[in-house]
């Protein structure tokens, strides 16, 4: 099979990867065997050894060809977007077997897995292959096709060194008792084994954490502690030592310890057959595929964290480094307990800077320029309109001023708002009043925590308001009208968006004299309270509770021993419940999307469907792992495995406080001390981390697919598809399923089936599928729908700027149309240092300038006749763009003026920048019939940044014709 794509040539055959030795095999198999043994025709329907031949499974091609050899084929299920390459078992245990994992001690129980797919094939046993590279939870459930794991006939299959030196091995395999429909790396756990064969001995019962027919080689022990060194893994039992040596295929942490971690492959065998699974495409072509819109588990970079602990008192829960979040203008400010920030374990950048500190929204940034000066931690913050925040906490100064657990402050300077003149009083013991949560509906300011007492505003008097109340967000006067009057401390607080309830959590038993027993609902005008008897988990005592949030129809409530409830906004009926055993209790919350995100010190497995603690009872639904936060299905309240994240904590504290910014981003604060970054790597995180929200948009459809016969021969175009994050390649499907990977917008393929019904779509880095392409055959090709109208280029890429890079301030004009740039030098994009293909280097005397800027007028006929101008350009490292005199648009730039000596707000690397688009939508009234300029200033982050690029497309969209 030939396949082009634009003008490079793209071949991805197996055989090609075999000769690369990605087809090294486990137990001798030589590298560069041909796996499927037969001498098939490439053409064949489902051999696995083209992307076009991709089987439904390893068994599958071993039904079809039973000499089929071990080696890496194409496998793909409906589930999948595409065919992906797995090695395959085929001699062993009867073939048929797929590889999910391989590797030695230091298995991790995330559902993310570790590394790339391409690792787990690539090199499948000996020294090279002993750090662990686990399939993601993801990818194993779309090699199932839809099936549960507990269905597996043949179940789990261990394969596991016998000895240091790897010349012996063991069979071993089980199957579970309990229900297990997603798969989970987390086996430390009492998930029940209906039963288990080791070296050919069948047997029953058992738990996953530990189960076998005896303490030396016939048992799997999955317990991680001191004695294992805290590595996980597939260990031996008791009596089994090890050798710490890189070489040993069987590792202990010294020559003494037993449950010995030996090398070990991991491999299911779903048995699904292609003709079972896939049905033909409808001639109207396949609907977008998009994922869960869900935050990431590997976390963004990190360049600033916090760290130190401040004067919260320690013998209290939840002082740690980072215990609350907000944002405003552009920045996320963090709150807690901390003492300094800096950069790095070592402390690189560190500067004194206690309790509240703001960060850049997207790079993580620190701003020095707000440095507000708190005497004790910080417990609470929330936005206010006119870019202030409101602050709660321990603290009684601010800035050497007295204002005793709530200020509002300037969110740009940190200077103390003057207008905002509300305050609260404790008239109960220890005479200080405590905020512990905030919230903003409306025009009011919500306050819960421990106090009795508020005034300000127009209110000179004390007005009652214990435990929680609230204050007007304009000048603080407090509400009289509005008390709940809870009996104890109030430690969440949720307005509802409807504006017609309040939610509450604490440490309280009645409000106003009436049962409320940890959580109330109260109505936002008057005080009366909702019928909700929350039943806890622990029989014996009702526990604490610790954050309350109502998402769409539900209420969410999160507290003491290890529970996360779901309850019906209209009756407050129980809908759903999840329980950490062994855990610790969960104590915030937060939502965006499809997903409910819980904080909690719970570090092992979370038992779905679960309502009892300690003892979750048999009728849970599922276990999970768990890692300080997890996410759930805000509609159904079932777990979203596709988060979670791997961390590491100072103390064991966990989450304490989770936000999602406007970008998306889950911000989790806590003890963190370090998380998993997207090269599954660990990364100092000290105080709180950030996980992105996952790519969850399709690209758009592809445009006038046309097929043209040329000999033997078929050649296939189609314009290019539009996506905000970029689009990685485009599939070429064939009557029921994908033919054909290319990342241009042409390919020529064997004329092969010539009557069959082709299709084509658009797929991202994250496997988000555009719609497809109608049925096309050979001759045809689709039209654009009029209402979805074809851009029309007026930008090119490499086309020629004016620009200019000198130290030289610039005329405040010289974005406008009018202004004179002949005077500037003139070339082709790229412009640059640091990219491979730059077509314009910049040069200038020392100290090298920070920023260059451009200039270019390009014509619009009509422009009524156009709905927007779309620009593609990059931030590397910033970028601010403006069109006709106007800005239309910036990135990683947060000053405001964004003159010649502005900085950028971080310094991404060339290929991050590449890889990060910026795309900027100018709507139709920006722009004029005729002449029409676009000017644009590109900013370094620091004067010596190992790159500096621009270049910039742009196209016009007209607008829709049919009406």
């Amino acid at each position: 099979m030939r396949v082009t794509s634009g003008s490079r040539g793209l071949r991805r055959t197996l055989a090609t990867l075999v000769a690369l030795g990605v087809g090294a095999t486990v137990l001798g198999i030589p590298p560069g065997s041909q796996p499927w043994g037969d001498a098939a025709s490439a053409a064949a329907r489902v051999d696995g050894s083209t992307e076009a031949t991709a089987a439904a499974s390893c068994w599958e091609i071993k039904q079809e060809f039973p000499r089929a050899k071990s080696g890496v084929y194409w496998l793909s299920t409906p589930e999948m977007v595409g065919p992906e390459q797995f090695y395959c078992d085929q001699e062993r245990e009867g073939g048929g077997w797929v590889l999910i994992g391989r590797g030695r001690e230091g298995w991790s129980a995330a559902n993310a897995g570790v590394g790339e797919v391409a690792e787990v094939r690539s090199a499948v046993t000996g020294p090279s292959a002993f750090s662990p590279r686990q399939l993601s939870s993801e990818t194993i459930g779309e090699l199932l096709g839809g099936q549960r794991v507990d269905q597996l006939q043949d179940g789990v299959r261990l394969v596991r060194a016998k000895n240091q030196g790897g010349t012996s091995w063991q069979e071993a395999s089980f199957t579970f008792a309990t229900p297990r429909g997603d798969w989970s790396w987390q086996f430390e756990n009492d998930q029940r084994v209906r039963s288990f064969t080791i070296d050919g001995r069948t047997r029953s019962g058992g738990v996953t954490r530990d189960f076998g027919s005896d303490s030396s080689y016939r048992r799997v022990s999955s317990t991680t502690g001191a004695t294992q060194g805290w590595q996980g893994g597939f260990g031996f039992g008791r009596l089994v030592r090890g050798n710490p040596s890189d070489s040993s295929y069987l590792w202990s942490k010294d020559t003494r310890s037993g449950y010995a971690r030996p090398f070990t492959q991991v491999y299911l065998r779903p048995k699904l057959k292609s003709g079972d699974l896939f049905a033909p495409i409808p001639d109207s072509g396949t609907p977008a595929r998009t994922g869960t819109t869900v935050v990431d588990s590997l976390a963004l970079p990190q360049p600033w964290s916090v760290t130190g602990l401040g004067a919260g008192p320690q013998s209290l829960e939840g002082f740690n480094e980072a215990a609350a979040f907000t944002e405003s203008g552009g920045r996320v400010f963090v709150g807690g307990n901390f003492t300094a920030v800096q950069r790095t374990a070592a402390g690189a950048g560190k500067a004194d800077q206690r309790y509240l500190a703001a960060f850049d929204r997207d790079s993580g940034e620190w701003d020095p320029a707000f440095r507000p000066r708190f005497d004790n931690a910080i417990r609470a913050l929330a936005e206010l309109p006119g870019g202030r925040v409101a602050v709660g906490g321990y603290f009684t100064r601010v800035n050497d001023e007295r204002h005793q657990g709530l200020v509002v402050l300037d969110a740009v300077t940190g200077e103390i708002d003057r207008q905002f003149t509300g305050r609260l009083v404790n008239r109960l013991s220890g005479g200080v009043p405590i905020v512990r949560a905030l919230d903003v509906q409306g025009d009011w300011l919500y306050v819960a925590g421990s106090f009795t007492h508020g005034l300000g505003g127009t209110v000179a008097n004390e007005q009652y308001m214990r435990a929680a109340g609230r204050f007007s967000v304009h000048d603080g006067t407090p509400d009289h009208t509005w008390n709940p009057e809870l009996n104890g401390t109030v430690v969440s607080i949720d307005a509802s968006e409807r504006e017609d309830r309040v939610y509450l959590a604490g440490y309280f038993t009645a409000s106003r004299g009436r049962t409320a027993n940890k959580a109330a609902a109260v109505t936002a005008v008057g005080n009366d309270l909702f019928t909700w008897r929350p039943q806890y988990s622990a029989s014996n005592r009702s526990g604490y509770q610790q954050a309350v949030l109502e998402v769409g129809d539900r209420v969410w409530l999160a507290g003491s021993e290890h529970s996360l409830f779901s309850f019906s906004r209209d009756d407050f009926t129980r809908l759903s419940g999840s329980i950490g055993l062994p855990g610790g209790d969960f104590q915030a919350l937060a939502a965006a999307g499809d997903a409910v995100y819980g904080g909690c010190h719970c570090f092992g497995d979370q038992y779905e469907g679960a309502f009892t603690w300690p003892n979750v009872g048999s009728a849970w639904s599922e276990v999970n792992p768990i890692w300080g936060t997890g996410a759930w299905d805000a509609a159904t309240g079932e777990r979203i495995t596709g988060f979670n994240g791997s961390f590491s904590n100072y103390r064991g504290a966990g989450s304490w406080a989770l936000f999602v910014d406007s970008a998306g981003t889950l911000w989790q604060g806590g003890d963190y001390s370090h998380s998993t970054d997207a090269r599954y790597a660990k990364q100092w995180s000290s105080g709180f981390t950030r996980q992105p929200l996952r790519d969850s948009q399709a690209p758009s459809t592809p445009a006038r697919f046309g097929i043209e016969r040329a000999g033997d021969e078929l050649v296939f175009r189609w314009d290019a598809s539009s996506d905000d994050r970029g689009v990685k390649a485009y599939q070429l499907l064939r009557e029921d399923r994908v033919l054909a990977t290319v990342t241009g917008t042409e390919a020529t393929l064997p004329a092969e089936e010539p009557d069959a019904r082709y299709f084509v779509r658009a797929i991202d880095a994250r496997g988000n599928a555009s719609a497809s392409t109608a049925a096309t055959r050979v001759g045809e090709a689709t039209e654009p729908d009029p209402e979805s109208p074809e851009p029309l280029p007026v930008i090119d890429a490499g086309s020629e700027w004016s620009f200019a890079f000198s130290a030289k301030p610039l005329p405040a004009d010289w974005a406008a149309p009018g202004f004179d740039d002949s005077a500037w030098d003139r070339g082709p994009a790229p412009f640059g240092w640091g990219h491979a293909d730059i077509a314009t280097k910049l040069e200038a005397d020392t100290p090298k300038p920070l920023v260059s800027v451009y200039r270019k007028t390009f014509e619009i006929e009509d422009a009524a006749a156009v709905s927007q101008l779309r620009l593609t350009t990059r931030a590397d490292d910033g970028i601010v763009v403006y069109v006709n005199g106007a800005e239309v648009g910036r990135a990683n730039v947060s000053d405001p003026l964004a003159g010649h000596g502005s900085y950028a707000d971080s310094s991404p690397n060339a290929q991050a920048a590449l890889a990060h688009p910026v795309v900027i939508d100018v709507p139709a009234e920006q722009l004029r019939s005729g002449a029409n300029t676009i000017a644009v200033s590109v900013h370094s982050g620091y004067r010596l940044t190992s790159s500096h690029s621009f270049e910039l497309e742009a196209v016009a969209v007209p607008r829709a014709t049919r009406g």
